[in-house]
């Protein structure tokens, strides 16, 4: 499944494009984004479209495993997150946020707090990637800053 960045809707979830997901940690969180997406659209678990969305993009175990592994610590972490992007998002509620741009921006904290051995900047620098790819114009500015408030809010080693 791939995502339209012009209209922010899932493409056909059965057609092969050029944008298949590299079997690579990056592809791995591409894979997360889209089955975090795929399941606020659908009634499917998220688990689930990762299974799917990695034997469909030919990714490895160890880089399945990862997509699986943020996925999960979205879904097990959703509150705190929320709240942390709730108060760094100044204006910006959840519920105004584009829909990618908080998946995002959830996917990045969750791994930031809950995965370990990624360096923070890593995990900052692959968010803006993904906002680049996936959302609007503007979008990759946004989730840098929300980003780089939290952890400064929250004493997080960048």
């Amino acid at each position: 499944m791939s995502l339209t960045s012009d209209d922010q809707t899932p493409a056909d979830p059965n057609e092969e494009t050029d944008e298949t997901p590299a079997d690579s940690r990056r592809g791995a969180r591409q894979t997360a984004l889209q089955a975090l997406y795929w399941a606020t659209s659908t009634t499917e678990a998220p688990q689930q479209a990762v299974r799917e969305l990695s034997r469909r993009f030919r990714h490895s175990e160890e880089n399945t495993a990862f997509a699986a592994s943020l996925v999960r610590a979205v879904c097990e972490h959703r509150t705190e997150l929320d709240q942390m992007i709730a108060a760094a998002g100044a204006r910006w509620t959840l519920d105004r946020m584009a829909r990618l741009d908080a998946l995002i921006l959830r996917l990045a904290l969750a791994e930031i707090l809950h995965i370990t051995g990624v360096p923070v900047r890593v995990s900052i620098y692959e968010a803006v990637e993904l906002a680049r790819l996936y959302s609007t114009a503007n979008s990759y500015a946004f989730v840098n800053g929300v980003l780089d408030a939290i952890v400064r809010q929250h004493g997080i080693e960048a």
